[in-house]
């Protein structure tokens, strides 16, 4: 199918879209790549060199796509990392064309805006993440720091994930059919014991996954398990729990692999295809 994916860029390793696209790839999806920023690696590293792209920009280039008349052809929109706040809005209008030419096509968002404490996007991005893009979201993947960001409530365990997930998912409730999310997908949950969760989260259901938590700096591990979600979902949409429990496992294999090699960077092109079927699938816990 083919997946239209807005995210960041990098030349030197595996965040955004160059996580996204080879996973998408591998699992059979053409990718229609938009890169809101070009930078020369994570900034993570300490240092780069690039360029946010301007929002007019990338808007240009999404109504590119759009005036070609292949939106009824989109069977999913993927976003994360927005270099500037009005970026949001040349998101929204991409997914309202989308969903407008193909009713059935489904909207990912996975709303990157920090990690362990610290917002690291630019002033305005959080608050276009819950205000323009949220409300067109079929399913959002936050980590547990930017759940506890959106739903303005303290995420420290499965009880208080599961209950914060249930707010957002509450809003949408509110906002009229069709939309908000009726799935929210939990990454980097920190247990007692040194596990790490993953949890699916509707009105009715939550699912997780666990997974040894591993210490130490691994980058676009968010951006590539939304990835491996969606290109699961997208096999047998509907089924929350087989995507989880795909996605997670596939994590496993890139996570083990990339602190085997005592690298910040995912391990990804020699591990693709353990990572995108995984060879043995985690258990699902319904919690």
């Amino acid at each position: 199918m083919n997946v239209l994916s807005i995210q960041s860029a990098v030349a030197y390793g595996h965040v955004g879209n160059a996580a996204a696209q080879p996973a998408l790839h591998r699992l059979g999806h053409t990718v229609w790549r938009v890169d809101t920023v070009v930078f020369s690696n994570h900034p993570g590293h300490g240092k780069f060199a690039g360029q946010v792209r301007p929002a007019a920009e990338v808007g240009a280039i999404l109504q590119g796509l759009a005036d070609l008349g292949v939106s009824r052809d989109c069977a999913a929109v993927l976003s994360g990392y927005l270099g500037e706040a009005g970026t949001a809005d040349a998101v929204a209008d991409a997914v309202t064309q989308v969903k407008r030419a193909n009713p059935q096509a489904v909207y990912l968002l996975d709303p990157v805006m920090g990690d362990a404490g610290r917002v690291y996007v630019r002033d305005g991005v959080p608050l276009a993440m819950a205000g323009t893009l949220l409300p067109l979201a079929d399913i959002v993947a936050p980590n547990a720091f930017e759940l506890s960001l959106l739903a303005d409530r303290p995420v420290s365990d499965m009880a208080t994930a599961i209950a914060a997930a249930r707010v957002l998912l509450a809003r949408s409730v509110g906002l009229g059919p069709g939309l908000g999310p009726s799935l929210v997908l939990v990454t980097g949950l920190r247990l007692e014991g040194g596990q790490v969760a993953t949890l699916a989260v509707t009105q009715t259901e939550a699912h997780a996954v666990t997974a040894p938590w591993i210490d130490r700096p691994i980058f676009g591990t968010g951006d590539l398990f939304g990835a491996l979600f969606l290109g699961h979902w997208l096999e047998a949409p509907g089924d929350a729990v087989r995507a989880l429990r795909l996605a997670a496992s596939g994590m496993a294999e890139a996570v083990a692999t990339t602190d085997a090699a005592n690298s910040s960077e995912l391990v990804l092109i020699p591990n693709l295809e353990r990572i995108c079927h995984p060879p043995a699938l985690l258990p699902a816990e319904r919690v």
